[in-house]
């Protein structure tokens, strides 16, 4: 009788604790969320590495979408309420914005959801707070996002701010990133915000003003374009844009000059922000010409750099041959030496890094490194090398791991001869390679040699 009445109280209890969740849950503007990321590494993309999560906040968008921001250039995996009952359901990962962190969750199979927030912008332009604004960059990205400046400092974690019931943006130290990217991120299924391209400079010296002044007053001057990104091979640094999208830039004032190119850039007529695809109209002078330039607006993307800044939606590249682990050099890879990386790393890849980092190639080449050799009774006494170029197999010029790994399949090939940095060579016949792949295999249990698309 007893233990029949102890187990009407417990169920009674969880009961209890399940419709006050619920309650809560239900009655909760902001709710708060635990997401889980995968850790991948780039010095060994073989592993799997450990998951860590961080708590954050979320609100409900309707439709069981939920949306916060989180940690950006990460992995996320999944995400879950906060909360003791182990009854709630994982969200899954709708979308992932790795510029801004801007994170779009799906739940499915709920009876009840918290009331959605209102993502009107005729209403929000109406109630929220207006001011002076500004385009800044968030923590390790490469997007200009134009926010709000606020009075007073808020804390360095993002935070939703409300006025009343209506959601006027993000807040992040001390400025409020608008409704509208909220209202866009969700509108567009959770595709990133565009890049406008190219790079360019307003504050000229007194002498670069009075050499392009002279034609042109107030001029635009390009300085970098991004490949793979902007119109590579249309636009060039030097370039002077004298008309973006039809509107001249002599209208253009002096004061936020910046910003308001960006504007012309980023934003249509009416204000509103543009979206991935649309296209932009560039008037400019190169060599006493007159030149239009045309292009579509992209995310910002480093896959097409010769030096990526780091594998974005993908795994790490790798190719093991006989016990020599074989990578593309990317920024994150060196990154993962240390805060110190520019001391303890080779400093030819350091370089490399510094100086090549954006250029782009019309077949997209990519730096082929040696990492590490993996010591195996094989490849004795060549233990020390690490962090090589491989320049050429065979004497044939090596421009990415794909070739690399179709050259080493070749079947008219009964050796291989590998040219690395340095003056270094390591020669290996076929069978020695063979060999090798079999004790790397029975040593070191590895669950693929590559992971390269065959």
């Amino acid at each position: 009788m007893k233990n029949f009445k102890s187990i009407v109280l417990v169920s009674f209890l969880v009961v209890l604790t399940s419709n006050v969740f619920a309650e809560e849950f239900e009655d909760n503007r902001v709710i708060e969320a635990r997401v889980t990321f995968q850790k991948i590494s780039h010095q060994n993309p073989w592993l799997v590495g450990e998951p860590f999560n961080r708590k954050l906040n979320i609100i409900h968008l309707g439709k069981g979408q939920f949306f916060g921001v989180t940690l950006s250039k990460q992995n996320p995996v999944y995400a879950e309420f906060e909360s003791f009952d182990y009854s709630v359901p994982k969200l899954a990962i709708k979308a992932y914005d790795g510029e801004t962190g801007f994170l779009l969750l799906e739940s499915t199979g709920m009876q009840k959801y918290p009331k959605p927030v209102n993502l009107d912008l005729k209403l929000t332009d109406k109630h929220c707070p207006t001011g002076k604004s500004r385009y800044v960059y968030l923590p390790f990205s490469k997007t200009p996002i134009k926010v709000l400046m606020l009075e007073q400092k808020k804390t360095e974690e993002s935070d939703f701010f409300f006025k009343n019931q209506l959601l006027c943006g993000i807040a992040v130290s001390d400025f409020l990133i608008p409704t509208e990217y909220v209202e866009l991120f969700l509108r567009s299924g959770g595709k990133s915000f565009p890049h406008p391209g190219f790079l360019f400079d307003v504050n000229l010296t007194p002498s670069e003003r009075e050499y392009y002044s002279k034609s042109f007053p107030n001029p635009l001057l390009v300085s970098e374009v991004i490949p793979g990104v902007g119109p590579a091979y249309n636009l060039f640094p030097g370039d002077l844009v004298t008309m973006i999208n039809s509107f001249p830039l002599t209208k253009v004032d002096e004061w936020d000059r910046a910003d308001k190119v960006l504007d012309l850039l980023l934003r249509k007529p009416d204000g509103r922000l543009r979206e991935l695809g649309e296209t932009i109209q560039l008037k400019l002078h190169r060599n006493f010409q007159s030149i239009s330039v045309s292009y579509d607006l992209r995310a910002y993307d480093s896959n097409d750099f010769l030096i990526p800044e780091e594998a974005k939606d993908r795994r790490p590249l790798y190719l093991i041959v006989g016990g020599f682990f074989f990578t593309e050099l990317s920024n994150a890879y060196l990154k993962e030496f240390g805060s110190e990386y520019r001391v303890k790393s080779e400093k030819k890849l350091v370089y490399l890094s510094d100086y090549y980092q954006k250029k782009v190639h019309p077949v997209r080449e990519k730096i082929v490194i040696l990492s590490r050799v993996f010591p195996l009774e094989g490849n004795l006494g060549y233990q020390d090398f690490q962090d090589l170029v491989l320049e050429k197999v065979n004497g044939t010029r090596i421009s990415s791991l794909s070739q690399l790994k179709t050259l080493l399949q070749a079947e008219e090939s009964t050796y291989y001869a590998f040219e690395l940095s340095g003056g270094k060579i390591a020669f290996f016949t076929k069978k020695e390679i063979l060999d090798l792949q079999q004790e790397l295999q029975s040593t070191y249990k590895l669950g693929r040699s590559y992971n390269l698309e065959d």
